[in-house]
Order: structure tokens, then C-alpha cells, then sequence
């Protein structure tokens, strides 16, 4: 059995580090990060930890979940944005998926120079050149294991406060299958409430769930699977337009998120992803409101249904008041591509990821 330090009892953070190219391949065996050390000494650091975290006074001091168990042949993705994930061993093979930093696979095969790897639902090939294996893997895989809420269930409330009392608290909707980043390691708990807390990330929303909703588990960042649809030299019947558009989109998945940012190479926050990419493909944004909340408000462009969005609408996400707080680009076959948030970047999700407000076409 492995040792591993105590994990940290503080507000959860992913590790950005420094990362260098290896090579060659050895395998690591599957162990748990767990112990002696770990688990004997937990009561006395949660003690020490409530006594000095005044914003946790009424913790219960449940932990959320068990120990991580690190999978045998783990590997972790040595890239500073993401790699891609072929349907063959060579760069001749087309694009599957992607691996954003620091996501986690599972090495199948060593085909000297290529891997074939599992991530999630996704299976492929991807350059070794690019990868923490072997020993180097599963230390990675020990170091950066992520707390995740998986949601269970439809038009999940997600709250900027731990408190049932009041809708005015509710910023979005979260739905089946979404997997949330943890903040805290604990359940929050207040007086006055039987509802135990989990607290975590929507997109770039910090706030809380219900416990009884989401399965918490320690996890990994996993391969993102990215649709044929509108590949190059197909376009399914779609204008020119708007399948540059999602060609252009799909060129930038991984691509970190900054607020205010609005660069498809330094990074960009929700908003400013969906217009730069409407601005690489030609199109006049001079007269396109900067915000999300704006651009949803506008009187510029056209509301649709969701049933009649095609390729390149923009499709806004909110509260329960109907406050626009996000925007994503709609690729088709019920998929989006947005960015995310500071944890994943930009990504494909399913449109019914978050409940849909309002879906405008800005094209035609």
C-alpha cells in the first residue's frame, strides 16, 4: 500500500505546476491514497481546522467522500492547454477528443511512441511525447485528484448561499450526469437548516448543492469526445458560415478562460469566446453588446427555439429570476461549445448541461 500526505482540510484548488516532456513507459500499479498516517491523524486537523475557519463554524465535519483509489496504468496529460486524441496511432489519423492539462487516462497499450488510452467514455490514441506515466503518472494522478459532485436529477437549484428559505439565491439549474468541481472537503451545515451543503463550481459560479443531490467522489479532469459534426469538408447541409464557425470553434477547446479576455490564443471568458469567434470568421461585432446578459437583452439579432437553433446561435444560461450569467455557441446535435470556467476552459457540454434561457440567432 502506498503512502500519501493528509489531504489538505482547505478551500480546493486544481494545481497549475510546471511540467516537463517524458518519455518511455512503466507501469504503475493501482493503489489508494490512504494510510495510517492519513486517517489516523484526521480528527486531530479537523479539529484544528474548524478552530481557525471562522467561515465554516457550522460544518459538520463530514467529510465528503473516501479516500481516492488511483487506477492501475494511470497516466495524466503533460500539455499546457490540451491533447488531442486520435482515432489511430499517428497524426494522420483524425481528431476523436481532447485531454484538457492535467486530465487523466488510463494507458491500454504502449505502441512505442503512441498509447492507446481510455479517458472517460472516449478510447484512442495520443502521443506519448505528451503524457506523465509510469511512476511520474501515478504521483501526478496522487497530486492533483479533484473533489466531484456528480448531479442526480433534473432542474437541480445551485445557490450563492446554503439556504432553502429564499428563490432569490438560486444562479442556476443544474441538471443530470453535470459533474461539478468541490471547493471544500466538507459539508457546510447551518443552524437553522437540515440540508447539508456541498459547496462548488457551476462554470465560473461559486456556490452550493444539496448533498442528498450529487454523488461526491474524488476524480479526475476526463477526455472530452468531440462530435463529427461540421468537421472540414463536411457540412451537413449547413451554410459555409456557420460551419466556419464551428470549425473555428473547435480549433480553440481547451482554450483557458480569463475574465474579461476575449483573445482565442491568451485566453477569453464566455462572452468574449462566442465574439471572437464570430470576429475570426469575418463577422462585424462592432455593434454586438460585450456581456452575455447584454447580448441576450440586445434588440440585435433574433430569438429562436432551442427545437430551431442551428450551428453558430448563441444559446444563454441563469438563474431562476431569469438573469442572463453565461453564453455559449450552439454546434448542433444538442451540443454546445463554451468556455466553461476557470477549471476545465473551453469545452463541449450537452445544451441541457444548465437550463436553457434563451437561444438568439445572430447570423442570418
Amino acid at each position: 500500500m502506498r503512502m500519501s500526505k493528509l489531504l489538505k482540510l482547505s478551500s480546493f484548488v486544481c494545481l497549475l505546476t510546471t511540467i516537463v516532456i517524458l518519455s518511455g513507459i512503466n507501469f504503475a500499479q493501482a493503489g489508494t491514497i490512504t494510510g495510517e498516517i492519513a486517517v489516523g491523524g484526521v480528527s486531530y486537523y479537523l479539529d484544528m481546522y474548524y478552530k481557525n475557519t471562522e467561515d465554516l463554524e457550522g460544518a459538520s465535519g463530514m467529510l465528503l467522500a473516501d479516500p481516492v483509489t488511483i487506477p492501475e496504468n494511470v497516466a495524466i496529460a503533460n500539455v499546457n492547454d490540451y491533447l488531442n486524441i486520435r482515432s489511430g496511432a499517428g497524426t494522420d489519423y483524425g481528431m476523436i477528443g481532447y485531454l484538457p492539462k492535467n486530465g487523466m487516462c488510463i494507458v491500454l497499450e504502449d505502441l512505442g511512441g503512441w498509447a492507446k488510452i481510455q479517458s472517460g467514455s472516449l478510447t484512442g490514441y495520443v502521443s506519448t511525447d505528451y503524457l506523465f506515466m509510469g511512476e511520474e503518472g501515478y504521483a501526478k494522478a496522487e497530486e492533483i485528484a479533484c473533489l466531484m459532485a456528480t448531479v442526480n436529477g433534473n432542474n437541480v437549484n445551485f445557490r450563492s448561499e446554503p439556504d432553502t428559505t429564499t428563490d432569490e439565491n438560486i444562479i442556476a439549474t443544474v441538471n443530470n450526469g453535470e459533474h461539478l468541481i468541490v471547493i471544500e472537503e466538507t459539508v457546510v451545515s447551518k443552524e437553522d437548516d437540515n440540508v447539508l451543503w456541498v459547496k462548488a463550481y457551476v462554470d465560473d459560479l461559486e456556490g452550493y448543492i444539496s448533498k442528498d443531490l450529487v454523488t461526491v467522489a474524488y476524480d479526475w479532469v476526463k477526455a472530452v469526445s468531440i462530435s463529427s459534426i461540421l468537421d472540414a469538408g463536411d457540412t451537413n447541409g449547413i451554410s459555409s458560415l456557420r460551419a466556419k464557425l464551428i470549425i473555428e470553434a473547435k480549433k480553440h477547446i481547451g482554450l483557458r478562460y480569463v475574465w474579461g479576455g476575449t483573445s482565442l490564443s491568451k485566453g477569453a471568458d464566455c462572452s468574449g469566446f462566442c465574439l471572437a469567434v464570430y470576429k475570426a470568421c469575418g463577422i462585424d461585432i462592432s455593434k454586438l453588446p460585450r456581456a452575455s446578459y447584454d447580448l441576450a437583452a440586445s434588440s440585435k439579432g433574433r430569438k429562436v427555439s432551442l427545437s430551431g437553433a442551428k450551428p453558430g446561435d448563441l444559446v444563454f444560461y441563469g438563474d431562476s429570476s431569469g438573469h442572463v450569467n453565461h453564453v455559449a455557441m450552439y454546434m448542433g446535435n444538442g451540443q454546445i461549445i463554451h468556455e466553461s470556467g476557470r477549471a476545465y476552459g473551453c469545452k463541449i457540454s450537452d445544451v441541457h448541461y444548465r437550463t436553457v434561457l434563451k437561444v438568439k440567432n445572430f447570423l442570418d
